[in-house]
């Protein structure tokens, strides 16, 4: 059964069109089925008898959740909300595709997306309490290291002590994007927050978005109490314009792709933008940008659809050869492992914070 609000968002969305030209995923694909408004009209369906089969399932799972659409809604609604509700009924219904319930078991098993048992990111030296604890993510712990190493030397050159849990728990952001915010992520969100409070952190800097993203805005409601949440963007910005930083000025030309949950659902863009000007950097911002920035693919739909996860990366990469700008930079684990594997000919992608530690 959906939800009242996941009722009345699709009813609203199944007779509009207006957002179909911002979905990265059906900009891809071409498929109506992958606009919010198929999706809208496919739950109401349901709530008026039609049976979910496992091609509509899979249907739900051809979404990033990146938001575009709720963004440019004049009249407030989001197809996300019933987006995500779709995936719970294809779990409880056992109609989840194959490739998407591996991805489950892996998380469920290992704790992480990618089934992995060892953190990648060398901890050594570090403790695991401390009144600043650095939530990593499992992105950056078993799939993009450097950008963890990157941002823990930034730490250590601006002579901040932080604490990283070395068995950091899941958060419950990748599995709530994977069967929607049911009891199971909950659990994990509980597991997490007696994690953080058993480390004695007062503040909690968070390097993947789509974890600050669940921590602001799910765990209160949630019942789980958090130390102040900031992003990492935020919090080293603040160590560059407090003068404990001090990078190199180099001049380049660069452009700057705002990840999904930092723009849009943390509604942050300047930060990195400064940033990048502390390192003496010419910004050529592609058109879409800030609120409006298309998604590059997240780290749980590549793990299910990574050729599509490629492509829908690919696209993004063509709105930053739009620039003069031939370094594209990003600020999220996330977007590092889409950009990194995709880079077109004669052109660079670096993660801001490995770019940051190297001028500094």
């Amino acid at each position: 059964m959906y939800s009242e609000k996941a009722k009345k968002n699709a009813d609203a969305c199944r007779f509009c069109w207006m957002c179909r030209h911002l979905c990265p995923v059906q900009l891809v694909t071409g498929k109506e089925t992958n606009t919010p408004r198929a999706k809208g009209l496919q739950v109401s369906m349901e709530e008026r008898g039609f049976q979910m089969d496992a091609a509509a399932a899979k249907t739900m799972y051809e979404c990033l959740l990146c938001g575009s659409c709720t963004n440019d809604c004049v009249t407030g609604f989001e197809p996300p909300v019933f987006i995500r509700e779709g995936r719970s009924q294809a779990i409880v219904n056992d109609l989840a595709p194959d490739c998407v319930l591996r991805v489950v078991e892996k998380e469920q098993k290992t704790g992480n997306i990618y089934g992995e048992e060892k953190c990648k990111v060398n901890l050594q030296g570090v403790p695991e309490k401390g009144d600043t604890l650095v939530w990593l993510g499992a992105t950056a712990r078993y799939s993009v290291p450097e950008t963890a190493e990157a941002l823990l030397s930034l730490f250590k050159k601006a002579g901040v002590n932080v604490a990283v849990l070395a068995n950091e728990p899941a958060s419950g952001s990748a599995l709530g994007d994977l069967m929607g915010f049911v009891e199971d992520v909950r659990t994990e969100a509980k597991k997490a927050g007696e994690a953080i409070a058993a480390s004695g952190a007062k503040k909690l800097v968070v390097l993947d978005s789509y974890d600050a993203a669940l921590f602001r805005h799910e765990y209160k409601d949630w019942g789980v109490e958090l130390p102040e949440v900031v992003t990492a963007t935020t919090f080293v910005d603040e160590l560059v314009k407090a003068g404990k930083l001090t990078p190199k000025q180099e001049k380049q030309m660069v452009t700057y792709h705002d990840g999904s949950r930092l723009a849009r659902d943390l509604d942050e863009h300047q930060p990195a933008r400064d940033l990048l000007a502390a390192m003496g950097c010419e910004l050529h911002e592609m058109f879409l940008n800030r609120r409006l920035s298309r998604c590059c693919g997240s780290a749980v739909f590549g793990q299910y659809m990574p050729e599509l996860r490629t492509q829908i990366a690919q696209n993004r990469w063509k709105d930053a050869q739009r620039t003069e700008a031939k370094l594209l930079v990003a600020a999220c684990p996330q977007s590092t492992e889409a950009f990194s594997s995709t880079v077109p000919d004669g052109y660079q992608y670096m993660d801001l914070f490995v770019m940051l530690n190297k001028q500094c």
